[in-house]
């Protein structure tokens, strides 16, 4: 397994500022963005969310969280060297979320 492969995570130990996460209810995404905060403690630990743009508190022990490699080593659409030369960048380190509407 290298660094940067998708991974869920245990404890809030194994967390830090910057990691990506995405938090799971089941099969349903909840979560997505980098760490901002830990406290492992507490078992608790809070990241920006890139799916309703504001700061959350995640408890480790509620939901599957899984770890999400940086989008510069991500393949696939949502990497940036995939993207073509018309779409404009994103803003935020972490890859926008289409919502259904």
């Amino acid at each position: 397994m290298t660094r940067y492969d998708r991974r869920t995570v245990g404890s809030c130990r194994e967390l830090a500022s910057g990691d990506g996460i995405e938090a799971f209810c089941g099969d349903t995404l909840m979560h997505r963005g980098p760490v901002t905060e830990t406290a492992p403690d507490y078992g608790l630990f809070w990241i920006l969310d890139t799916l309703t743009g504001s700061r959350c508190l995640v408890d480790i022990f509620e939901l599957e969280i899984v770890r999400i490699p940086p989008p510069d080593v991500e393949s696939g659409p949502f990497s940036r060297r995939h993207q073509s030369a018309n779409v404009k960048p994103s803003t935020s380190y972490w890859r926008e979320v289409s919502t259904p509407g």
